[in-house]
């Protein structure tokens, strides 16, 4: 007789399989969450599905990535791309969400997608919430002519971020191993709970699932819409209050130099 697979060893099977991606494994930990009645476990599948999207809404720290602001353009009769920016060239309201570190926002299965498409030897191109027009403020008035502002993440930083993801779904595997008894299938809510507090994985909103990003670094730093071929994917709104500033700026201003806008 065969011996039936529960959702647990499909689960655990899967997650051992790194070829395998990890959006259809998320929605079968939707499945065994429901099952288990365990909404925070839900919560945060979804959230690695669907993306961290909106201001207010934290990241996990794995999701806080190193990556250099670039740009490309001309600097008097000398053009230029993937230029690092200084701080110095930004507007002053934008230096502090411009910087070194951004909020990888993104569902698991647009990143796996950015990093299939993007080009060996290259970076992956990720724009920040309107770029084009930090762009053009950049220009005014300035011998500097911005057509494109992006980070330039590597690859690498990317595929960290699934790792950390494909981690804490085998150690939710193991933890639901030592939690069940021994010749059971299936867990029960409070094998879920139980496990739930040996793994460091969030929420969205920061509930009490277990160690969670401050809110400070998740709303104070940049977020970004991916590009591919200069298409826009997504994108996520931040600091409000300065951008709406920033386009009665350039509202106002006269601008007539013609800049080509990805």
């Amino acid at each position: 007789m065969r011996l039936r697979r529960s959702r647990l060893d499909r689960l655990e099977d899967d997650v051992l399989n790194e070829s395998r991606p990890l959006a259809p494994i998320l929605r079968q930990v939707i499945a065994l969450g429901g099952h288990a009645h365990s909404e925070p476990l839900r919560a945060w599948a979804l959230r690695e599905l669907q993306g961290y999207v909106g201001k207010d809404v934290p990241v996990p720290d794995y999701r806080m990535i190193s990556a250099p602001l670039v740009m490309d353009g001309f600097r008097g009769g000398w053009k230029f791309q993937e230029q690092p920016v200084s701080m110095l060239d930004l507007p002053e309201f934008t230096r502090e969400s411009l910087g070194g570190l951004l909020r990888l926002g993104e569902g698991v299965g647009q990143i796996e997608s950015l990093i299939a498409q993007h080009q060996p030897g290259q970076t992956v191109q990720l724009a920040p919430a309107l770029a084009a027009d930090v762009a053009k403020f950049m220009s005014q008035n300035s011998s500097l002519q911005v057509l494109r502002l992006y980070w330039a993440v590597h690859p690498s930083a990317m595929e960290g971020v699934l790792d950390q993801v494909r981690t804490r779904l085998i150690q939710l595997v193991g933890e639901l191993r030592a939690a069940m008894p021994h010749g059971q299938h299936d867990p029960t809510p409070d094998h879920v709970a139980q496990a739930l507090q040996n793994i460091n994985i969030v929420t969205g909103d920061n509930s009490s699932v277990t160690v969670t990003a401050p809110d400070a670094v998740a709303q104070q730093r940049g977020s970004a819409r991916a590009e591919i071929g200069g298409t826009a994917q997504r994108s996520f709104p931040w600091m409000w209050v300065a951008w709406t500033a920033l386009a009665a700026l350039v509202t106002a201003a006269a601008v007539t130099t013609s800049i080509t806008w990805f």
